[in-house]
């Protein structure tokens, strides 16, 4: 039987086209496997969001392109984002390339040179842990932001209809998840465009399936309300975690950025979803160096982030997108400068971090083993409600047994900055 392999870049979103990408080729008859000295295709499924991701997707281009010459592979395909923005460009650049598909012909392409069969459009290879997994409610983005390139690679934001996504979650559930986590571009604007909205699937969710928790991710904080805070405090599988990339607290460089809230709304926010779920987790990230910002707006940040004291934060340096309306914006801060204001800003944050871990020492909290630890002095790592995969820390056991995928109550024993350490609590 030939052989199939992936390369699967970028975020949570790409990944799930990935999955599903590889596992068409399984309906075609190929055998999937991890190595790719074994595989006659290679799959490279980029990311194109940041020039980082970009260099990322060439150099695994270009080392999957070695098993031409040292492996099996007799074809090599470029899929996702870096496809979709790059292909007619530089496809005479990178030879070795076999086929480049994009985020929305690939299904067709495969399907006339490889005979997939793929019977349902969400079927997947689920990565592991299978326990927790991703489920794309809708595609694209319209809010315009000045720095971003997915509207124009991804198109406008389209949700998926409800019943959809519902048959995803219970293929998903029969599979072995116990961990929902929905994603989109912006998750809080699903259902605007089909007259819905997020907390009407939320709702749907719950009652139509029996996922101990449901976790949601990228909310845009204009459309994070009332209505869903209420519901997010009333329901205890709804995991208390909000990720609000806000990008800045400076109303010039908001406006610049060309997001809808300001600084006096962020404020008003924070409060707010401390207020309504008092066990909240917000999560935020935020873009320094952007065209225009200056010392007095670090400062202004800075000061924010010491009163929002954020459980989870990520900082990026400004990536100017050629094509994006920021990219001809000045002055731009030097690359150092964006630097500094980073390392500065996480220091802030680790010294927060550090403290919010420090006080859930002696706490019993529950939390979903996703694999044994590679660190010989932990069992297992494991997550609470309040870590998302790959982003956010873990919490590490040190003492007794539970198996891979279930939920189990830990106590708190001891933390690092951003990682808890813990025992499982044995029953009677």
């Amino acid at each position: 039987m030939p052989k199939a392999a992936l390369q699967n870049l970028g975020c949570s979103k790409n990944l799930v086209d990935g999955d599903r990408i590889i596992y068409s080729l399984k309906t075609a008859g190929y055998e999937v496997t991890e190595n790719f000295s074994d595989a006659e295709i290679i799959v490279v499924n980029t990311c194109s969001f940041i020039r980082e991701a970009q260099e990322e997707a060439i150099e695994s281009i270009l080392d999957c392109a070695s098993y031409k010459n040292g492996g099996k592979c007799t074809t090599l395909i470029v899929s996702g984002c870096f496809s979709e923005r790059y292909r007619e460009e530089v496809a005479e650049k990178f030879p070795e390339v076999d086929l480049w598909v994009g985020v929305n012909d690939w299904e067709h392409i495969f399907k006339e040179k490889f005979s997939t069969k793929v019977n349902k459009p969400f079927e997947r290879k689920l990565e592991d842990p299978v326990t927790s997994q991703y489920l794309k409610i809708a595609e694209g983005c319209s809010h315009g932001c000045t720095f971003c390139i997915i509207p124009s690679i991804r198109g406008k934001f389209v949700s998926r209809p409800d019943t959809d996504i519902i048959e995803e979650a219970h293929w998903l559930y029969e599979n072995g998840t116990k961990e929902l986590i929905l994603v989109a571009q912006d998750s809080s604007f699903y259902g605007r465009d089909i007259n819905s909205t997020l907390q009407e699937l939320l709702e749907k969710l719950l009652a139509q399936t029996l996922f101990p928790w449901i976790r949601v991710m990228y909310l845009h904080p204009k459309y994070v309300d009332n209505s869903l805070l209420s519901l997010f405090a009333n329901e205890s599988r709804l995991c208390p975690y909000f990720d609000i990339p806000l990008q800045h607290i400076s109303d010039p460089l908001l406006k610049a950025m060309n997001r809808p809230t300001t600084g006096k709304d962020i404020y008003a926010l924070l409060d707010n979803i401390r207020s309504m779920v008092p066990d909240a987790a917000v999560r935020s990230a935020f873009i320094l160096g952007f065209p225009g910002e200056t010392e007095k707006d670090f400062r202004e940040l800075q000061r924010f982030v010491e009163y929002a004291r954020f459980d989870k934060l990520g900082v990026f340096p400004y990536s100017p997108e050629e094509g994006t309306k920021a990219f001809g914006m000045r002055p731009r801060p030097m690359a150092s400068t964006a630097t500094r204001r980073c390392e500065e800003l996480m220091l802030i944050q680790r010294d927060i971090s550090r403290e919010l871990m420090e006080a859930k020492i002696g706490k019993t909290i529950d939390v979903i083993i996703d694999r044994v630890a590679e660190d010989p002095d932990f069992n297992y790592e494991a997550r609470s409600r309040h870590d998302a995969p790959e982003v956010d820390g873990k919490v590490l056991i040190t003492e007794g047994n539970a198996d891979i995928g279930t939920i189990v109550p830990v106590q708190i024993i001891g933390c690092g900055d951003y990682d808890l350490y813990g025992k499982v609590i044995s029953k009677p």
